[in-house]
């Protein structure tokens, strides 16, 4: 045995401590930034009312660049680990059915149900966006329709494309080509689709024919990301307000398919990130509630302070939804209709 497994390996009577996954930790980091656009807000009319034109404002737009290419990547990286068999997909489509649509549906029935008691509208005109929000992209849960989209036509793409490199090249490329750089309402999110599904099949290619990058790559692809950032800021600086960050970019493709290749191979393990990485389905479900609430709240008590609001937020948004899963986990109907689980 060598000297470095001497070193490596526990001291006798030590338990073993579990290690920390780099993939959830990683998903704990995308979770993170999602809470933080809701408590900030997208608007400068909204959330914590960042003024456009603000280093801050800047800084947080460039986010759209990697925050749903983030959550987009970890799931093409986490189904290279499990495929699916493209002679005999149905139980795998079964499962995607209900581990998304399921709680797609009945996440965005409440969702939708609060916003009406907030604002009420006629019966029929109440019923009828209800059917839309089903159908079309509606709020954050736009994103399980994308997702829901990718992965039903995975079997046909496992089974001509995505078995070498090249194959997830053209996929990436053919893709990334039919993004709208625009976010229009549209049927069952097929912009949002497109919008993630180059990322995702950078997720499986990062798997399946990359692997954990070395030292100078790394240090490599850091440099490309930066210059990329370097670029999104000029970009900024020189176009007219909200032209600087936008989907379908080149310089989107570059920041939102590097940042996550670097951070799942250098993010720091760090236990705490991960516990949320393991909630992050919930986290991504309930946040939002948990996010309008406290900002509600925090008004009713006349609270107004800027690093309140952020911190509470925050803490709301993450601990809240993880204590909703520990009682949904419960009850077998709770866990299958909310959380897509068995």
């Amino acid at each position: 045995m060598s000297s470095r497994a001497v070193l490596d390996a526990p001291s006798v009577g030590a338990p073993a401590r579990p290690t920390v996954d780099k993939v959830q930790v990683t998903r704990g980091i995308a979770c993170l930034l999602l809470v933080l656009f809701h408590v900030v807000g997208g608007k400068a009319d909204d959330g914590l009312r960042i003024a456009d034109g603000t280093v801050a404002r800047q800084a947080l737009d460039v986010l759209i660049y990697i925050r749903m290419p983030l959550f987009a990547f970890i799931s093409g990286y986490v189904y290279a680990l499990k495929p699916l068999d493209p002679l005999a997909p149905a139980p795998f489509l079964r499962g995607k059915v209900r581990r998304l649509a399921l709680p797609l549906l009945s996440v965005t029935t409440i969702f939708y149900l609060v916003a009406l008691a907030r604002m009420p509208a006629p019966p029929a005109e109440a019923a009828a966006g209800l059917l839309h929000a089903y159908f079309f992209s509606y709020e954050i849960y736009w994103f399980l329709q994308a997702m829901l989209l990718i992965f039903m036509i995975l079997p046909l793409l496992e089974r001509y494309l995505l078995g070498h490199w090249q194959g997830c090249a053209i996929a990436v490329l053919a893709t990334f080509a039919l993004t709208v750089p625009a976010e229009p309402l549209d049927f069952l999110s097929i912009n949002g689709a497109m919008f993630l599904a180059p990322f995702f099949f950078i997720g499986i290619t990062a798997r399946r024919f990359i692997g954990a990058p070395t030292r100078k790559q790394t240090m490599l692809l850091l440099a490309i990301l930066l210059v990329a950032l370097a670029l999104h800021v000029y970009t900024v600086a020189t176009m007219p307000p909200h032209m600087g960050a936008r989907r379908g970019t080149w310089l989107s493709l570059v920041i939102g398919g590097l940042a996550p290749l670097l951070l799942v191979a250098t993010a720091p393990r760090i236990r705490l990130l991960a516990r949320i990485g393991h909630a992050s389905f919930a986290i991504f479900l309930f946040h939002i509630f948990f996010v309008v609430g406290t900002r509600l709240l925090l008004d009713r008590l006349g609270v107004h302070t800027m690093a309140v609001h952020l911190l509470a937020g925050l803490i709301a948004a993450i601990a809240g939804p993880i204590l909703l899963e520990s009682a949904l986990t419960r009850w077998w109907v709770s866990r299958r209709l909310f959380l897509g689980l068995r």
